[in-house]
């Protein structure tokens, strides 16, 4: 089993974020925290947590939320206000993602969440999802930038998947995100595979329709948006964030503790990936679950987000891509900082 790896000690930190922010990503698989600050430009992260509480479960067959998700994630949020607690956090911002966006019952969770944790949930839209996820990367690629003088950025989430397309020669810069070329793809590691896996370990026919709806989504909406603004045949760089993606990392580095410093610019081929992938479909979800660097809770969804990254390499060409551990949370401390 995956575990955490044990946060700094407090007193390592008072004097580097003497006013830490926390920021709660209220996702459709995980509920993730951050308790961080900006100094001089860079992002320190004092802790980290998660839970995985598959919020959005079975949200494509009934459009709502099940009552026990919603429970799970609210005792989660609980616990996650603790430890900002304890770090000494005064401002807790709160994100709510695809599953939020696509349930009927969204209003009446986020009513229940402010009533028993005094928390605000923001349902904010797959553009905005991109664009903070852009901001959290950014930060910890300008020291290698002319490594990524342009890059896809892809984040694959358990109901949606976003994507930005950044070029550093085109003047596109930081301040000037909202002008740069991204959107949202209703795919993701839950949402496909309670829609097309039914066999354990899944049935070929089953991963190919899953590989195709991928492929047909990406041309659908990267392919259509970038257009003569986008060339295939040039060096693409890939990054690529999200639980999937940086599963996929800890499983290549067998990690027994997830460690996301060390995954953070974490470099794998193509190859390598497919590699991970044959061994995922062949493997039943208990022994599945038992693969080093791999959380059980994401033992079933692993094989569709894995797929997904592989369709998504196959399509744009590409064969590798860098891992981030950085993202929606660090982007939304950014902005907060900011303002």
């Amino acid at each position: 089993m995956l575990s955490v790896k044990p946060s700094p000690s407090i007193k390592k930190y008072k004097d580097a974020c003497p006013a830490p922010i926390a920021v709660i990503d209220v996702g459709t698989n995980t509920i993730r925290l951050l308790v961080g600050c900006v100094k001089e430009g860079n992002i320190v992260r004092i802790a980290t947590d998660r839970f995985v509480t598959r919020l959005g479960q079975d949200l494509q067959k009934t459009g709502r939320l099940s009552t026990d998700s919603i429970e799970k994630s609210i005792t989660s949020i609980l616990k996650l206000k603790g430890l900002c607690k304890k770090y000494g956090v005064k401002k807790i911002i709160a994100l709510g993602t695809s599953a939020l966006r696509e349930a009927k019952n969204s209003e009446e969770f986020l009513t229940d969440v402010k009533k028993s944790a005094g928390i605000d949930i923001e349902v904010i839209s797959g553009e905005k999802e991109a664009e903070l996820t852009l901001k959290g990367i950014l930060p910890s690629l300008h020291h290698s930038i002319a490594t990524f003088p342009n890059f896809l950025l892809i984040d694959i989430g358990g109901g949606s998947t976003e994507w930005i397309y950044y070029s550093e020669d085109k003047g596109q810069k930081t301040e000037n995100i909202q002008n740069l070329k991204m959107g949202s793809i209703p795919i993701g590691a839950v949402k496909l595979f309670e829609t097309f896996i039914k066999h354990d370990p899944p049935a070929p026919w089953e991963l190919q329709i899953i590989k195709d709806e991928v492929k047909s989504k990406v041309k659908d909406h990267i392919f259509r948006q970038l257009t003569l603004n986008f060339d295939l045949n040039l060096n693409l760089n890939l990054v690529v964030t999200g639980g999937t993606t940086t599963t996929i990392a800890a499983i290549d580095m067998s990690m027994d503790k997830y460690d996301g410093d060390k995954i953070h610019l974490h470099r794998i081929s193509l190859p390598t990936i497919k590699t991970i992938y044959k061994k995922l479909v062949t493997l039943p979800y208990d022994e599945r679950s038992k693969i080093k660097g791999l959380e059980p809770e994401r033992a079933d969804i692993i094989i569709s987000g894995t797929l997904i990254l592989l369709a998504l390499m196959e399509a744009l060409n590409v064969k590798e891509v860098v891992v981030s551990d950085y993202g929606l949370l660090e982007g939304a401390i950014i902005s907060y900082h900011v303002l």
